[in-house]
């Protein structure tokens, strides 16, 4: 008997225990619910020197990412303060320091921001409305915004209105923030709702310094060329593109052994480079219009720097523009040629060996190149890419499944400043045909104009690129693996695809890419058709570049996926 008390304890204890344990039951999958509001949600006359908004939920939430997901408009000032911030709620409490306007309907979206606090379950783009006038602005534009180009679009894209008053004018957008504001949902699609009646200037842009405002040169824009005139709902789609921002010459510095990069913005067509205080007999530019750098070369053996390091000066010309910089340049960076060999598709027939310098190259001789397979003697070329005086290809008769041994020779390569290359050898062994597919590329709408097209892996690495008029392309020999096309349309034959300007209403020349990714497996002649949205009269004033679906493959089936990891 006397064991039994302390048996009898434990048991009680035990069965206490497992009473308070959880019983488990279903997940909660479900948002939190509004409850109510001070003020209410669609209150009219609200004051204007209002200093505290509450906004109760049925349960304890977070506010998750409240700087990237919630959007006012118009803004509430920098001063507003959103909570709860690190701990959870049942309230949501936004406190004001600065007064609101008047007559004015505000509407804030929380986008995802609103969470519960256990399991993460967003109450998606909650709209909390009130007005300081004695109405509810009701009016609306929708639409889709899109950065043409990309694959996949960015997640801080934003559309927004500036009212075209008598104080509006262009330059307020790198100024100011709109007045109303309004972020894509996951499908591409803005809403921008109780909106009063007025002229509007549209913009978009990707926020990317998340401060609601469009930082010029960092985040890519759009615009829509005509004034809103808003007096009924409205559908705008608007594309994004790269702003240039105005010419500004930067900074200049050295890269490596007679070498000096000048740097700026604005894609300048022309620049000019003239040293201030030193006398460059042997200098050369090199430079691609449009272009953020320019490439001086000169030969420091002959215009001899006779210091360790010296402060050079010089003049930057543009147009009507010039602007002193200053750099150091060290004479005790040595010479070194080095090359480097790349190949993104692998080595195989009708694809040659493509070498890029760290100087230009001003003289190649083939006779001091030897290319063996086996034991045989293969005709080899040295080729200067005309498009870069740094780039050059080693041409010969590739075959499938080949050994190639290389040797290339002193006095083969030249550099700029008459330097020639050490004995340079590697092996070559191509992959048989069993290790590639084939990718044949078919154009409807083919645009009317030039275009370049490109070949991409997943990755976004360009692989090829070509400029064409042709409706129809060969990819033969390409590794197994996902790809994709982008393309590129030289509407106005100049040579350059050129991007748009909000500043002289100008809209970028058409660009598209490839809906899905196409999977290439070995030993499949895969066929793909791209439907492009024919580029009429209509579709070049609208700027239109929604894509349709692909065309059935005519030999093979492919596998694609909407987007890659």
């Amino acid at each position: 008997m006397r064991f039994l008390l302390p048996i009898l304890c434990l048991c009680i204890l035990s069965s206490c225990a497992r009473q308070g344990s959880p019983s488990g039951g279903p997940k909660d999958t479900e948002a939190p619910k509004y409850l109510g509001s001070s003020p209410d949600t669609l209150s009219l006359n609200v004051s204007t020197d209002l200093k505290e908004i509450e906004i109760d939920f049925d349960e304890f939430i977070i506010l998750k990412e409240p700087m990237k997901n919630i959007v006012v408009s118009p803004p509430l000032g920098s001063s507003a303060t959103f909570m709860p911030l690190g701990s959870p709620s049942k309230t949501v409490k936004i406190k004001l320091e600065e007064p609101l306007q008047s007559n004015t309907t505000y509407n804030i979206n929380f986008g995802n921001a609103i969470q519960d606090n256990n399991e993460g379950n967003k109450l998606p783009y909650f709209q909390y409305v009130f007005s300081t006038g004695d109405y509810i602005d009701s009016l609306e534009i929708s639409g889709k915004a899109s950065i043409p180009a990309l694959r996949k679009q960015s997640e801080n894209l934003l559309v927004a209105l500036f009212k075209m008053d008598s104080t509006y004018n262009d330059s307020l957008v790198l100024k100011q923030k709109p007045f109303y504001i309004s972020r894509l949902d996951s499908a591409g699609i803005y809403k921008l709702n109780y909106l009063r009646p007025g002229k509007y200037q549209m913009i978009a842009f990707d926020d990317e310094v998340q401060n609601m405002q469009f930082d010029i040169g960092k985040e890519k824009f759009g615009f829509l060329e005509d004034p809103i005139e808003l007096s009924e709902n409205q559908n705008f789609n608007i594309e994004l593109f790269d702003q240039i921002p105005p010419y500004k010459a930067e900074k200049a510095e050295q890269k490596g052994y007679g070498h000096i990069v000048f740097r700026f913005k604005g894609q300048p067509e022309e620049i000019e480079i003239q040293p201030l205080d030193f006398d460059f007999t042997t200098s050369k530019i090199s430079y691609t219009p449009r272009s953020d750098s320019l490439n001086f070369w000169f030969q420091p053996a002959v215009d001899s720097i006779a210091e360790n390091s010296k402060r050079i000066h010089f003049l930057v010309n543009h147009e009507d523009q010039s602007d002193t910089v200053t750099m150091v340049y060290s004479n005790l960076t040595k010479h070194s040629l080095n090359l480097d060999r790349k190949s993104p598709l692998g080595y195989a027939p009708g694809r040659p060996v493509k070498f890029t310098a760290n100087y230009p190259i001003l003289g190649l001789d083939s006779t001091y190149v030897n290319v063996l397979k086996d034991t045989i003697r293969l005709p080899a070329k040295l080729v200067h890419d005309p498009k870069d005086a740094n780039s050059f290809t080693l041409d010969f008769p590739l075959e499938l499944a080949s050994n190639y041994r290389v040797e290339i020779f002193p006095d083969a390569i030249t550099d700029f400043f008459g330097k020639t290359n050490d004995t340079i050898q590697f092996d070559i062994r191509t992959k048989t045909r069993n290790d590639f597919g084939n990718l044949m590329l078919k154009l409807e709408n083919k645009p009317p104009h030039p275009f370049w097209i490109q070949l991409l892996n997943e990755k976004d690495e360009i692989l090829d690129e070509q400029l064409s008029t042709n409706s129809s392309f060969e990819y033969n020999y390409l590794p197994a693996g996902k790809y994709y096309f982008k393309l590129w349309v030289d509407e106005n034959e100049n040579g350059f695809w050129d991007t748009g300007d909000f500043f002289i209403k100008k809209q970028p020349e058409p660009s598209f890419v490839y809906p899905s990714v196409i999977n290439v497996r070995v030993l499949w002649d895969m066929d793909e058709t791209w439907v492009l949205p024919a580029l009429n009269k209509d579709a070049e004033e609208t700027k239109t570049t929604e894509i349709s679906e692909t065309g059935e493959n005519e030999k093979s089936p492919s596998e694609t996926e909407e987007d890659l990891p």
